[in-house]
């Protein structure tokens, strides 16, 4: 057997892992055994660093408008009061709020839905998310069927749970790794969180079927940070060298895709974390997103849609970043000078969908600069 620090990254054609959204489609048709009434299951999630929820799973998708959808918790009072008291909420008939402004309402009513029920998920204090019911029918939700519907809520909270400290404890051992090991100024907080929620912006707008599943763009999200991993393997010298690389300082910066996978395999090996989800797409993020879409970039020389479409999500939001930021051997570069750099380019180093859905959505771009600034904004002509 290999060692993981010799294993070769796997191939992007390998078959993806089960996903919890399929669990979520298995529950949902065993509800569908004692109230066919219930049309859809669906779960966001919520992040108490920002105050984002975000649609995570869904067992609706053809009749879901909410893709890729996120909002400040503390915009939506009726689900706010939902997180702060911890306790279910049924809706008998959504049609009462049809006078409603919310965005979340809106798609139900215009989706065919007409009762709902609503429970706050929860794992110990960590309040994890929400998880919707929602019913073709009035009046659906009745206390037998709220109690059998608990039981499932219980189940479905234990998988957000594991799935979210498995993370959390795999993005730990990376934190510490780059702690003990001289990483990089540039390597800010503020740009690995800029640029993932670039990468997120970015597969929200791309065209259908093109676009990622709301599972596969969280996982996105937690996984873009961890796109360079492999250069704490990298000596200062050749990461900060202002000039341009020799062929021998050339090869070892190129290394550090191949490092970051086989790091990224011993410590799922070592902290026995071979159960998270997606994580051929995180492999995926770290060894090819220095591939260029003309086939010219590394480590694999792969070209197209050859190259995972992660990678080639998470090259354009870096790239995007690490123009626009201040480094030791370089000025920020205007937004506009930025954009227009990557439009020149689609194609031939980016992925052409990529960079359209970056363009068509500069207010986004924009926001989240601010809201991820470490450093004075890059002048925006």
């Amino acid at each position: 057997m290999q060692s993981a620090h010799n294993r070769p990254a796997a191939p992007p054609s390998a078959a993806p892992e089960d996903a919890l959204g399929e669990r979520i489609f298995t529950i949902h048709a065993q509800l569908a055994g004692f109230c066919p009434a219930i049309r859809r299951i669906a779960v966001a999630v919520y992040d108490p660093s920002t105050d984002v929820l975000r649609t995570f799973l869904r067992s609706a998708a053809g009749r879901d408008g909410l893709r890729a959808y996120e909002r400040l918790l503390s915009e939506v009072p009726s689900l706010k009061t939902i997180a702060d008291s911890r306790q279910p909420r049924v809706i008998d008939d959504l049609t009462a709020l049809a006078s409603s402004h919310s965005e979340h309402t809106v798609n139900l009513l215009a989706a065919g839905y007409r009762s709902s029920f609503t429970v706050p998920l929860a794992s110990g204090s960590q309040f994890l998310g929400f998880l919707f019911f929602d019913a073709d029918q009035r009046n659906v939700f009745s206390s037998p069927l709220v109690a059998q519907l608990m039981v499932y809520s219980q189940l479905i909270a234990l998988l957000i749970a594991h799935e979210r400290s498995t993370v959390t404890t795999l993005m730990g051992a990376v934190r510490t790794a780059m702690h003990f090991s001289r990483f990089r100024d540039e390597e800010t907080a503020a740009h690995l969180a800029r640029m993932s929620h670039y990468a997120r912006q970015i597969a929200t707008g791309l065209p259908d079927p093109m676009r990622p599943s709301d599972e596969e763009i969280e996982f996105l999200l937690h996984f873009s940070p961890l796109h360079d991993l492999g250069k704490i393997g990298v000596p200062d010298g050749i990461l900060r060298k202002p000039g341009r690389l020799t062929a021998t300082e050339l090869v070892l910066m190129r290394a550090h895709v191949d490092h970051g996978v086989a790091l990224v395999d011993a410590m799922l090996e070592e902290f026995g974390l071979g159960d998270l989800h997606h994580v051929q797409m995180l492999r995926n993020i770290i060894h090819y997103h220095h591939e260029n879409y003309d086939g010219t970039g590394y480590a694999a020389g792969l070209a197209g849609s050859d190259i995972p479409l992660e990678a080639r999500i998470v090259k354009v939001a870096d790239v995007l970043d690490a123009l626009t930021s201040e480094r030791p051997y370089k000025k920020a570069w205007p937004f506009e000078q930025a954009l227009a750099y990557l439009g020149i380019h689609s194609g031939r180093l980016f992925d052409p969908d990529c960079v359209a859905s970056l363009l068509a959505q500069q207010d986004a771009i924009l926001d989240i600069r601010r809201r991820f600034d470490d450093e004075p904004s890059p002048a925006v002509a």
